[in-house]
């Protein structure tokens, strides 16, 4: 997932056109207003930061990643860090809004990083997560796109040490936290011709196939069944949940 490959550009653009409708709608209810203070964690290729900073300006926006070659640097109240959020801190009570979006679920110390966002937010303030899960086929139907997003979980939770369907478990656990006003937003994900998702599926299987094949995950002809089942104007199906989660930090 190099930041400087092309296709890793072009996945993750289409992860901005899936998850951002999304996230605007979420982050809007949580007392966004000039003068905030706000942390984009894991930014990506920056949307979500440069709407964010665009939103709290004249507020000051810090915006963290491993590589941060993507990020945006033209805007004036946008602070870019590289940052390892697993091993490297901010000051208590920094931010009034802490967001992170398709980052938590691929760390496995998720849930000590997800301490570490309410404790980086001031009391008032929100802790907002997007995460993003593949959904199963509840039917016991399984062609050539469930094989391919089974392998995808697989490969996840291998080599990339991630947990593609832990989202769900958001809600409860930033109650855990002590958070209040936890709520939750769930946005699907659909592939196929005109699907939401179909864009950002298509192109994570053109980036991960190869590997899934070199794994013995899935066959070379599962993935151009896939590709093909995809492009029939008939094909509808499920097969991402954004789950948006929030909770905001008691003022005592």
């Amino acid at each position: 997932m190099d930041h400087q490959r092309p296709l890793e550009v072009r996945r993750l653009r289409a992860l901005e056109e899936f998850a951002d409708p999304a996230t605007h709608v979420a982050l809007s209810g949580r007392g966004l207003q000039a003068g905030r203070r706000c942390l984009e964690l894991g930014g990506g290729a920056g949307s979500i930061a440069r709407w964010l900073a665009r939103q709290c300006a004249p507020g000051e926006v810090v915006v963290t990643d491993l590589d941060t070659s993507l990020l945006p640097r033209d805007m004036p109240n946008l602070t870019v860090l590289s940052h390892d959020v697993v091993r490297e801190d901010f000051p208590d009570a920094s931010f009034d809004l802490v967001h992170a979006r398709a980052l938590l679920e691929h760390l496995p110390e998720r849930e000590e990083v997800l301490a570490k966002l309410v404790r980086w937010t001031a009391p008032g303030g929100w802790v907002y997560v997007d995460g993003m899960t593949v959904v199963p086929p509840a039917d016991g139907a399984h062609n050539a796109c469930h094989r391919c997003l089974e392998s995808l979980v697989t490969l996840s939770a291998g080599s990339m040490r991630a947990d593609a369907r832990w989202a769900t478990a958001l809600p409860r656990l930033l109650a855990h936290t002590g958070l209040e006003n936890v709520g939750v937003l769930c946005t699907p994900g659909l592939v196929g011709p005109g699907g939401n998702a179909d864009r950002l599926l298509r192109l994570t299987l053109e980036q991960t196939g190869p590997t899934m094949t070199a794994q013995n995950l899935i066959r070379r002809q599962d993935l151009t069944d896939c590709a093909r089942l995809l492009d029939q104007d008939a094909y509808t199906d499920l097969a991402f949940l954004i789950v948006s989660a929030w909770g905001r930090r008691p003022l005592a």
